[in-house]
């Protein structure tokens, strides 16, 4: 080593970790900058686990549209399949609707006649029923979609919000007067949450109750660029609740990572307002897709559906089997209506391949079969039955057995007048004594309906009933809207003698006709 390449090395003073850990401590999240804000919407891993099985029914909610976008998630391609080709079968795939029928069936059951509170709730409460969320949602509207989600998800969430005063003076330029609430129509709202954007959560046992203490919610929408008037742009944004405050965060760029903080404003109420109806709990806060059988057969139905219009598409077209004919004599035959072509060589002949049509026939039975029961799945949750382990948590008073759907209306109750409460605690007012509520819950068959139903099907088919009687009956059983006008759907819809029709009221054979 050469003289003078080097200088003595000095040794480094000992790291005092916890020295260091200790001066770290007071630092909040906020003041942590990047690292903290940049996991501000990384979705919890109880989420995750909830998405995986959220993303089947809410592609088959989207319709055909929405499966054919999800491509080779739920159509397989084939090994040998060109692309070009798979390509081709995927955009002629038509969906089966027999999955958003029935959520959509089950969820408008209930509400044939408005949701009520109680007659001597007040003016303030009526009021506040004909338009929860400050956006004119009258609370029988509010409730059925608050049902969909719980029937799709296995949840909902109502947020119990009230508007910035803050901000609002600010923007007044004075203090506001009880006046000013009226106009400005100040008061508390409930906000539909939907399952999927609450990402993230944590809770505590307070006094012995699991007690939220904070969620992320994850928020996207749609806003003009800065300074254009046509240009837009997805906006992502995470409400960060607390029992102290509320603080948003905005992504800074939809291809970072990167979170910055848009607005806090203090949470007055000192508890977070959010009330979650369960259909199917796994959890706090923590739910699987009640009727998740009923969607892996409707993308069973997707691919089989698909395939067979394949096999169907070979066995219309006859091949052409040539005997005798070299490749000149090939070359110049054209092939048509009207057209005449021979050969000089005597062993020349042509016949006409066909298959035998038992793979269509296998693949119609195996189509028809699915059907079935998909109709029997939807029917499913309207049975009332003995031992449910849902109807006994919630309806331990009733005298009668009562179905899945009847359970879920009964929460739903009971999770509506819970966000009463909340409503009641940001006025400053007893949480307990607030309206009751009441849906319909007449909404299930018994066995004896189903069999009913099932002997009426067999009349129709048979052709002893005609279709004004097989529908007026099944209108009878509440399996229709009472605003549906029979002698309109008679003259409108072309059902042929003796099809097979659906036992549920959850749609029949055809296709749907129409996305969202």
């Amino acid at each position: 080593m050469g003289k003078g390449c080097c200088s003595p090395v000095t040794p480094l003073p000992a790291i005092d970790i916890n020295r260091i850990t200790d001066e770290l401590a007071p630092i909040s999240s906020r003041d942590c900058g990047r690292f903290f804000m940049a996991k501000v919407g990384t979705p919890s891993l109880e989420y995750k686990e909830m998405q995986d099985r959220f993303a089947l029914p809410d592609a088959l909610m989207g319709g055909t549209l929405e499966m054919r976008k999800q491509g080779t998630t739920y159509m397989p391609q084939y090994p040998a399949e060109e692309s070009t080709r798979y390509n081709r079968r995927l955009k002629n795939a038509v969906l089966y609707d027999a999955y958003r029928k029935a959520i959509d069936n089950l969820s408008a059951r209930p509400f044939r006649t408005p949701v009520v509170i109680d007659e001597d709730a007040g003016d303030w409460w009526d009021e506040f029923v004909g338009d929860v969320d400050l956006a004119n949602t009258a609370l029988t509207t509010f409730a059925r979609r608050q049902l969909a989600d719980m029937l799709i998800y296995g949840k909902s969430h109502i947020l119990v919000d009230y508007p910035n005063t803050t901000s609002i003076a600010e923007e007044q330029g004075r203090p506001l007067t009880a006046a000013d609430e009226v106009a400005l129509r100040i008061r508390p709202y409930f906000s539909a949450i939907s399952p999927k954007a609450i990402i993230g959560w944590k809770s505590e046992r307070i006094g012995g109750v699991e007690t939220l203490t904070e969620i992320r919610i994850l928020e996207e929408t749609t806003e003009y660029v800065d300074g254009s008037d046509w240009e837009e742009e997805t906006i992502s944004r995470v409400h960060l609740w607390t029992r102290e405050e509320v603080t948003t965060y905005r992504k800074s760029d939809e291809d970072s990572d990167e979170w910055g903080i848009e607005d806090t404003r203090p949470n007055t109420l000192g508890l977070i307002p959010l009330v979650t109806i369960y259909a199917n709990r796994q959890g706090f806060l923590k739910a699987w897709p009640p009727l998740e059988g009923l969607a892996n057969l409707n993308q069973k139905h997707w691919w089989m559906q698909s395939d067979q219009d394949g096999i169907e598409t070979v066995a219309r077209v006859p091949m052409l089997f040539f005997r005798g004919f070299d490749s000149e004599d090939l070359a110049a035959i054209d092939i048509g209506p009207y057209k005449v072509f021979g050969n000089r060589a005597h062993e020349s002949d042509i016949k006409v391949v066909e298959t035998s049509g038992k793979a269509v026939e296998v693949g119609r039975f195996a189509l028809n079969n699915l059907e079935k029961q998909m109709q029997a799945m939807s029917m499913e949750p309207l049975v009332r039955k003995p031992g449910s382990v849902t109807a006994t948590e919630t309806a331990l008073e009733e005298a009668r057995n009562i179905s899945d759907l009847e359970s879920f209306v009964l929460l739903l109750e009971t999770g509506i007048r819970e966000g009463f409460g909340f409503v009641a605690l940001w006025r400053g007012e007893d949480p307990l004594r607030v309206p009751m509520v009441n849906i319909n819950k007449d909404s299930g068959l018994g066995l004896s309906d189903a069999r009913e139903l099932e002997e009426l099907r067999l009349d129709y088919a048979l052709g002893v009933i005609d279709q004004r009687t097989y529908l007026e009956h099944r209108k009878a059983r509440g399996l229709y809207s009472e605003d549906m006008d029979i002698e309109e759907v008679v003259s409108d819809t072309q059902i042929e003698e003796g099809a097979e029709i659906d036992d549920t009221g959850f749609g029949s054979g055809s296709p749907e006709s129409s996305d969202r």
